[in-house]
């Protein structure tokens, strides 16, 4: 399987010369699953930093108390949910916190989802960007 051009699910969002970003999408169309990838030539130290950033969760699944509940009055249902969604926010918060401050970090979940013909595309565009910022380094 070859690259494409235009190539699929990676476009190029900007070029700045010795710098570049594009952004690739996940399979499953969530704007929130994408990675953005950038591609960057420093002259002082003559390197290429490649940064891929994307958008991450927390374990959001994880409940303290079950998050819904069946009464035969909507209102006390509604307020009942509501109780239960503070609580399950106030810990999930809490957790994070604690983690942030007792060891340091936290951790995070990230998952794109690629075609075969977009991962090749992927790894295809990020060895051309980091040749032609390096290349543009160069010619400096």
């Amino acid at each position: 399987m070859k690259s494409q051009t235009p190539a699929e699910g990676v476009s190029l969002r900007k070029d700045w010369g010795d710098a570049k970003w594009y952004r690739v999408d996940c399979e499953c169309g969530n704007e929130n699953h994408h990675h953005d990838l950038w591609i960057e030539a420093d002259r002082e130290t003559h390197q290429v930093t490649v940064e891929i950033t994307t958008t991450s969760t927390t374990d959001f699944w994880n409940t303290t108390v079950t998050p819904y509940v069946t009464r035969s009055s909507g209102t006390v249902q509604f307020f009942e949910e509501w109780i239960r969604y503070l609580i399950n926010e106030t810990v999930r918060r809490a957790r994070l916190v604690f983690r942030i401050l007792f060891k340091g970090y936290t951790e995070y979940n990230s998952t794109v989802i690629l075609t075969p013909q977009q991962a090749v595309n992927y790894a295809d565009t990020l060895k051309k960007a980091v040749k032609e910022v390096e290349d543009r380094q160069d010619a400096r």
